[in-house]
């Protein structure tokens, strides 16, 4: 995909006036100190530069595919669209915000030496100026949205939320500026601002999940929250009415049932607490858990959603279907006694254990019939 006709013809740059963005929303939930050589480092162990190295190092850098750049300060220009690109060419250059890939740099400049150097620097822009900042919002929507080479998730909501409060736009025009036609943006915003407003709270923070995410946040996995937050019950039970862009979409007074539901999604490793499920798939279990007061209150003890339904289960069903797995593990016992021998050692190793469930059994039976002869 090329850039919009709205902005300017091809210039060349040096690569000592070009930034990396600090600010892109592919960086995720990061620690961004404003470092040029630290956001490289980052670039390079988030999302890795080693095919686009291979291929600039080989072929020097494509007309056809310029960096999307906007003014800065000084005569520089940040890369809004290019940002692994500018890495490779950075570390080929040997530029000093390399510094700390050089033993990366030193493979792949081997091969570029080998190519006679196709030319790298300095490299092909396009620059949106200030006025053109719509028009650049609108290209990199498109692109990384609507098709050609999307964004995960939560790079996709921090870029809505950022142009929703930068760019003068609103989350309905946002939608149509992509072709967005399943309120998308939406989910994804409100899902951003969710997790956002509990990391400000300090209620919730990404460091202590034991469940890791993909892309752009790899401390939890983005997607859990926005997927949960489509369940009635799940709402209801944090406070959120209708889908909004409100930047604090949590009640006050709900904060803490927030917090209960990303400890069930996610665990918590500074207090030693497991989350309540293993996957995405148990996201409905867990919804249907939080329209229940009953079931609440055993995952404010710390239980698993499964064992939560098998507690709140009718003792009917209960009953049927745990004695047919006792039956069945018991059966499973007897025929393996039956056909493979066992030492004497081993055997009064187990007798105890036997004791302590034929005791149960009988004790299970002694009830059981006792309601059946109508005894109290």
């Amino acid at each position: 995909m090329t850039a919009p006709k709205t902005a300017k013809e091809i210039e060349r740059v040096p690569l000592e006036k070009l930034l990396l963005d600090e600010t892109n929303p592919r960086f995720g939930y990061v620690d961004q100190t404003g470092s040029q050589a630290g956001l490289l480092d980052l670039i390079v162990e988030k999302f890795g530069v080693e095919d686009v190295l291979g291929s600039i190092a080989a072929n020097g850098y494509f007309d056809a595919e310029p960096l999307v750049c906007k003014p800065a300060k000084e005569g520089s220009y940040v890369v809004a669209e290019g940002n692994r690109r500018l890495t490779a060419c950075l570390i080929l250059a040997n530029d000093p915000r390399a510094k700390n890939q050089a033993t990366l740099g030193q493979r792949y400049r081997e091969i570029w030496n080998n190519h006679e150097k196709p030319p790298i620097d300095p490299v092909p822009v396009i620059v949106f100026e200030d006025h053109d900042n719509q028009a650049l919002l609108s290209y990199l929507g498109v692109r990384h949205i609507a098709a050609a080479q999307p964004w995960d998730s939560y790079a996709k909501a921090a870029w809505v939320a950022k142009i929703v409060e930068t760019g003068g736009l609103t989350v309905e025009a946002v939608a149509e500026m992509i072709g967005d036609q399943h309120r998308t943006v939406l989910r994804l915003l409100e899902g951003y601002h969710f997790i956002q407003q509990l990391i400000e709270e300090d209620v919730f923070r990404p460091e202590d999940s034991q469940r890791r995410g993909r892309g752009s946040v790899t401390e939890y996995p983005f997607s859990w929250v926005y997927t949960l937050l489509g369940y009635k019950a799940a709402r209801a039970f944090i406070g959120l009415g209708d889908q909004t862009a409100s930047p604090r979409p949590v009640p006050k007074k709900k904060i803490g049932d927030a917090k209960l539901v990303v400890t069930a999604m996610f665990g918590d490793k500074s207090r030693g607490q497991s989350a309540a499920i293993d996957d995405s798939r148990e996201l409905s279990l867990l919804a249907d858990t939080l329209a229940d007061p009953e079931k609440v209150a055993l995952l404010r003890k710390g239980r698993r959603v499964e064992e939560i339904e098998t507690l709140t289960r009718p003792l009917n069903e209960r009953l049927e279907q745990g004695l047919l797995e006792i039956r069945d593990l018991q059966q499973a016992l007897v025929t393996g006694l039956a056909e493979a021998e066992l030492d004497a050692a081993t055997a009064a190793v187990h007798v105890p254990s036997a004791n302590k469930s034929r005791n149960l059994a009988q004790e299970i039976e002694r009830r059981l019939k006792g309601a059946a002869d109508g005894d109290a």
